[in-house]
């Protein structure tokens, strides 16, 4: 399942939610896809989980959805530990990872490609929930 097809599936499942999405493809296709006034569609690279994060804290009330990419979640692994430690709730989280920083002129592999596996990083940062999703049945 490509991101694009991963991204139709979430689009009528968002309702009152709140969108953060980093400066990624995902941006414009999220942006594409979906008019939600809840869009907060990030031009920086590194900022969305942080930005969710604190939006989450922020409203407890509202549910939170960031759309990253594996790029931007390598930045700023540090983000992984520190929601974990909040036990951040009402935060919902979607890394696309194409193993790629692919918003270069010269696309260049990211860590993904090679031994780093972010749902395994995500479990020893205490996110307990993380899980890899290759296809839309699962």
């Amino acid at each position: 399942m490509n991101r694009y097809e991963c991204l139709e599936l979430l689009v009528p499942l968002i309702t009152d939610h709140l969108v953060v999405t980093s400066q990624s493809g995902q941006r414009i296709e999220w942006g594409s896809l979906s008019q939600h006034p809840g869009n907060l569609l990030l031009g920086e690279m590194g900022a969305a989980l942080n930005v969710g994060a604190g939006l989450a804290m922020a409203l407890p009330h509202r549910k939170i959805v960031v759309l990253e990419s594996d790029g931007s979640v390598l930045l700023s692994l540090s983000s992984l530990a520190t929601v974990a430690n909040l036990g951040i709730r009402n935060l919902a989280v979607f890394v696309f990872d194409n193993g790629t920083y692919s918003g270069t002129r010269i696309s260049e592999p990211t860590a993904t490609r090679g031994k780093t596996d972010l749902e395994l990083v995500a479990k020893g940062a205490g996110i307990e929930r993380s899980l890899t999703v290759r296809e839309a049945e699962d």
